[in-house]
């Protein structure tokens, strides 16, 4: 799958400045993003890993980034809500500041960057509320974890299921009941604070034709 190139993009126009791969930091599955700091407000311009974009209320997933994608871009082009996420796998990512965007990127370039976000996000969310209104919770499940593999490249989601309920926002009990399905589809394994990927042939066969992977929503990336 085609990575995003919207953060690459940001790193390469900032190299003068300073800014570069080498200032990463690293991040743990269950980590939350930082939308400001000391008063200023921070753009997560992420390297490796994935995370579940959260709503208003810190929970709720809004939809999936990975590499190459930005958190909270929104801090550098208009006066909205600040936007945060969830790791879900351990990850890399590099801070910078949204002033510092704002002073030393061309306005065209950013505001090219920041409509090629939107649509990602937009895309992501649209998933989410399919998913959502459409499909069971072991369905649900197995796609969440679908697009995880195919994002990150990794076989292990390093959650609590309260996590997991917070984001689906259903009950912790649906999820286990959930994960009991997955378990005995061959799919996943359960370990601790975590959910092993085994077979995701199995996932598929499990979410069914209503799964829209990740490499759906590539067309839509910058």
């Amino acid at each position: 799958m085609p990575q995003s190139t919207l953060a690459p993009t940001l790193l390469s126009l900032l190299a003068v400045k300073g800014v570069d791969a080498g200032d990463a930091i690293p991040a743990q599955a269950g980590q939350r993003t930082v939308a400001g700091r000391n008063g200023e407000r921070l753009v997560t311009l992420i390297l490796d890993g994935v995370l579940a974009r959260l709503g208003a209320d810190l929970r709720l997933c809004r939809g999936l980034a990975g590499v190459g994608d930005l958190i909270n871009l929104d801090a550098a082009t208009e006066e909205t809500q600040d936007e945060t996420a969830l790791w879900l796998t351990p990850g890399r990512f590099v801070s910078v500041p949204a002033a510092l965007l704002i002073r030393h990127i061309d306005p065209d370039v950013l505001t090219a960057t920041a409509l090629a976000d939107l649509r990602a996000r937009n895309a992501a969310l649209q998933t989410e509320l399919a998913r959502h209104a459409t499909l069971k919770v072991a369905q649900r499940l197995a796609a969440l974890l679908l697009d995880v593999t195919t994002r990150g490249g990794v076989d292990q989601v390093s959650l609590r299921q309260s996590d997991l309920a917070n984001l689906m926002a259903v009950r912790r009990a649906s999820i286990s009941v959930a994960s009991t399905e997955l378990c005995a589809a061959g799919a996943i394994r359960l370990r601790r604070a975590a959910i092993q990927i085994i077979d995701p042939d199995a996932l598929r066969r499990v979410a069914g034709e209503l799964h829209s992977t990740v490499t759906d929503l590539a067309r839509l990336r910058g």
